[in-house]
């Protein structure tokens, strides 16, 4: 249980580590990575909307939200890093887990009303019946 990947959403309460990933990495003296993937395509008329996406990788790039995260994580002692990256986020989180060899992934549920989540699907509930990596799913 050496890398454990926590894919995370700047919407995402970031007040405190997930008590469980830093357990975890403590018993094992794991690496945390933390995920966050951007998709510009689920942004309408990209035209419109151009400054409000440059805005969101702006920030996202510049570390400003996954600074905040980092260094909740390393606080608690854990070695801790991160990737930024473009794309469908389900897609993206179970490619990074497969390709960067994880060992865990550790992900939030997120409320989504019912019809919603039986329409669109969640990002968690795509990752989990895709994933090939153990995962570790925390309401």
């Amino acid at each position: 249980m050496k890398k454990i990947l926590i894919p995370v959403e700047n919407q995402q309460r970031i007040d405190e580590p997930l008590e469980i990933a830093v357990e975890i990495a403590k018993k094992f003296g794991s690496t945390i990575t933390i995920l966050h993937a951007v998709d510009f395509h689920k942004i309408p008329n990209e035209a419109k909307y151009g400054a409000y996406i440059e805005k969101i990788y702006e920030t996202a790039n510049k570390n400003n939200f996954m600074d905040k995260v980092v260094k909740l994580y390393k606080n608690e002692g854990i070695e801790t890093n991160f990737k930024v990256i473009e794309g469908d986020a389900a897609s993206e989180i179970i490619d990074e887990a497969e390709k960067g060899e994880y060992d865990l992934v550790i992900m939030e549920t997120h409320s989504m009303k019912e019809n919603k989540r039986f329409l669109l699907g969640s990002v968690t509930n795509k990752v989990v019946h895709h994933i090939k990596v153990p995962i570790l799913v925390v309401k």
